[in-house]
């Protein structure tokens, strides 16, 4: 299974979304196997915390429960949150065919906030 920077971004801003003291166990139309590798795979990057459970055969308990984003992780909802940003970042850094990690996607992300903050700020 290859990672779904799309289905990333779901779960992402789905979990910033959540209400606090609720869980997410699921997303609809995302098989419950992509769903529990890709949270495994947030996990592992150090941008949620969640409960997971894979399975390695058919009859294997599995499930990925999402408790919350850590710090990292609301850092990246507020990058990939804004629709504009996401569709350049996906023609620019996420082109199907395209080698890219995770990080230089994020320092990406970055520059481009950074790029924007005198529009945001306004004249000095």
């Amino acid at each position: 299974m290859k990672r779904d920077m799309q289905l990333v971004r779901r779960i992402i801003l789905a979990v910033a979304d959540m209400p606090h003291g609720q869980m997410l166990q699921s997303l609809d139309g995302v098989p419950n196997e992509e769903f529990i590798r890709h949270v495994a795979w947030l996990e592992e990057a150090g941008l949620l915390l969640a409960n997971v459970k894979e399975g390695y055969s058919s009859s294997d308990a599995q499930y990925a429960f999402i408790f919350r984003l850590t710090w990292s992780g609301c850092e990246f909802a507020d990058a990939v949150r804004d629709n504009n940003l996401w569709n350049k970042a996906t023609e620019k850094v996420i082109k199907p065919g395209v080698s890219f990690t995770f990080d230089l996607l994020k320092d990406w992300l970055k520059a481009e906030i950074t790029q924007g903050f005198p529009t945001i700020l306004g004249p000095k």
